[in-house]
């Protein structure tokens, strides 16, 4: 799995948006055909806002 498409997903739809990881899931599965865990992009989620708030 390609982490810059799964976290730019997340990125955008989440942090941007306002969006359900569950539609990040539907976005990557109709899009790049990636079947991803919601406990998994949930890790990842709190992985970028962990980063961003020590970059802030």
């Amino acid at each position: 799995m390609d982490s810059g498409v799964i976290n730019s997903a997340i990125k955008k739809l989440c942090l941007t948006e306002g969006k359900s990881l569950k539609e990040v899931i539907q976005y990557l599965k109709l899009k790049y055909k990636i079947d991803a865990d919601e406990a998994v992009l949930q890790k990842r989620l709190e992985k970028i806002v962990t980063n961003e708030k020590a970059v802030a």
